[in-house]
């Protein structure tokens, strides 16, 4: 499965607790990119942000689903969604309360923060919803060992319901 090159994907990995992790992947090559996510390890009481290199051939974590969210601008690169991902508060956002601060709501403020860079910015619970949706459909063959997913795009922002 490839990657298309400066497009934005969202990424839900199996969790034992039948939930998702959160990230998104900025592809710069084929099977290449940058993932860019909020985690709490090794201390669960510490939540950061990290940006690492991303490889589909030798990603560990058990990938449920990658989802283009569309391509970026010309004039957005990796190097600038990194440094935009950086400024995110490990907080939840008082738009999310009462919810605790978790890698899916520092991934909710990511999109948002995303606002006129990706269409489905302004589409955040709709988009969520779709993604949940997709990787519940796909989390057992993951389990069962089968390979993660690949969606070339999540429904267009007009089709969701708010």
């Amino acid at each position: 499965m490839s990657l298309t090159v400066n497009h934005l994907y969202a990424a839900l990995y199996r969790r034992h607790d039948e939930r998702y992790h959160w990230a998104l992947i900025t592809a710069t090559s084929a099977t290449e990119g940058v993932k860019s996510h909020a985690t709490n390890i090794p201390n669960p009481a510490d939540w950061h942000y990290v940006s690492e290199p991303f490889n589909v051939a030798t990603e560990w974590k058990p990938l449920v689903i990658l989802a283009s969210l569309g391509e970026l601008p010309a004039d957005v690169t990796a190097a600038t969604l990194q440094e935009r991902f950086a400024r995110i508060p490990m907080q939840t956002p008082e738009c999310d309360q009462p919810h605790p601060f978790t890698c899916r709501i520092w991934f909710r403020a990511a999109v948002k923060a995303l606002e006129g860079v990706v269409p489905c910015a302004n589409f955040v619970d709709a988009l969520e919803r779709e993604l949940v949706s997709l990787a519940d459909d796909h989390a057992t063959l993951v389990g069962l060992g089968r390979p993660w997913k690949l969606y070339a795009e999540v429904s267009h922002p007009n089709a969701w319901t708010v």
